[in-house]
């Protein structure tokens, strides 16, 4: 079975999938058919110059194809990112730039993206890390920088942090205003705050 893709841009998604029941969800665009996924891959300029901001439907029968395909003509960033909880539960967030985040970075040179994601997490908030899951959660976000259409493939970790961590040092030179941890029941008090595909990982993945 072929899996989805969600590549988010701007404050929305295209959805990449095979799977034609989702026709039914509400979106303002539905792409498909050779002739139409072909015109997007040619021209996919909603994605980056700010002239659309709704959820777009892209049906394949390929749609890991059609991902490979859109990659080729972008610049590509990778990067890695934790999906933090301590020993109460609590979840890791960032406030930077007006938005609630998770810490993450780029991956340097010679460095696997679990240990940059490791070394994001205590850079950003001070955090020391404990154990992870070996399986991360892979995102993509599109946009425009510096006269270059990019494309940033993430792979977060779930990871636990060592216990009786309680003064977070965010990092001001990254913008970040403030770490903290958040306590489960008060999670959802976040959501406006956050970027789509940020509170996208926080439902699936911190325990709501």
């Amino acid at each position: 079975m072929f899996r989805d893709y969600k590549v988010y841009y701007n404050d929305s998604y295209l959805l990449i999938t095979s799977v034609r029941p989702q026709m039914k969800e509400k979106f303002a665009k539905v792409l498909s058919g050779e002739s139409a996924i072909a015109d997007f891959l040619r021209k996919p300029d909603f994605l980056f110059n700010g002239s659309f901001n709704e959820p777009v439907l892209l049906l394949s029968d390929q749609p890991g194809n059609v991902l490979c395909c859109l990659m080729e003509h972008l610049d590509i960033v990778v990067a890695g990112g934790g999906i933090v909880l301590n020993e109460k539960e609590e979840l890791l967030l960032i406030f930077r730039r007006g938005k609630w985040d998770l810490p993450k970075g780029k991956i340097e040179l010679h460095e696997t993206i679990l240990s940059g994601a490791i070394r994001e997490v205590a850079e950003e908030t001070g955090v020391r890390i404990q154990s992870t899951e070996e399986k991360p959660v892979c995102t993509y976000h599109a946009y425009y920088l510096k006269g270059k259409n990019c494309l940033k493939h993430t792979e977060w970790f779930v990871m636990k942090a060592v216990p009786n961590q309680k003064d977070l040092t965010p990092q001001a030179e990254e913008d970040i205003e403030q770490a903290l941890w958040v306590p489960r029941h008060k999670i959802s008090q976040y959501r406006e705050g956050c970027y789509p595909l940020i509170w996208d990982l926080i439902k699936g993945y911190a325990i709501l």
